[in-house]
């Protein structure tokens, strides 16, 4: 796996990967491939956490741990016991009570995962993830995991490949 990561001018990291077939080395679709990015203080910002139900939590809106105090914007909600957050702040502790800034509570059962990739259109084995900072985001270098894995069941092999980003006010 190759991973390519780039700071836009737009406050985005931009996070390429290409998955490569170990035996034929061509480009190949993994069964998932995850992205993990953590700031400089080591507060992982992009992923999905487990609720008991999604259904009262809006794309936008801020959830809030009730124990750790951690927060992140809601971005979608995949399935019905899923949400998926970004400009996420502290570390989420599991079985927490969460609230949104609307009105949906829902206790915690898992801590936060990485964030699917998207597939690049029609190109075999090429991911992307977008990740926008605000204003209030770290400087510094932001660290990170891409994680494939490749098959079923028992059988499946997972590899991951590291990546770091320099994050700067101004660009």
């Amino acid at each position: 796996m190759e991973v390519v990561v780039t700071y836009l001018a737009k406050s985005t990291i931009w996070v390429r990967a290409y998955v490569y077939n170990p035996k034929t080395n061509e480009l190949a679709d993994p069964t998932s491939i995850t992205v993990i990015i953590v700031d400089p203080n080591d507060v992982q910002k992009a992923g999905y956490i487990s609720v008991t139900a999604s259904e009262s939590f809006a794309a936008g809106l801020t959830v809030t741990g009730g124990t750790s105090g951690a927060t992140g914007v809601v971005i979608s909600k995949p399935d019905a016991t899923t949400l998926e957050l970004q400009r996420v702040t502290g570390v989420w502790v599991s079985g927490e009570e969460i609230t949104d800034t609307g009105s949906g509570t829902s206790a915690t059962t898992s801590a936060l995962l990485g964030a699917d990739m998207t597939k690049d259109g029609e190109n075999d084995g090429t991911f992307d993830y977008f990740y926008h900072t605000v204003a209030g985001s770290a400087e510094g270098w932001w660290n990170g995991e891409v994680w494939t894995v490749d098959g079923s069941g028992v059988t499946a092999k997972a590899s991951f490949a590291e990546f770091s980003v320099e994050v700067r006010k101004g660009l």
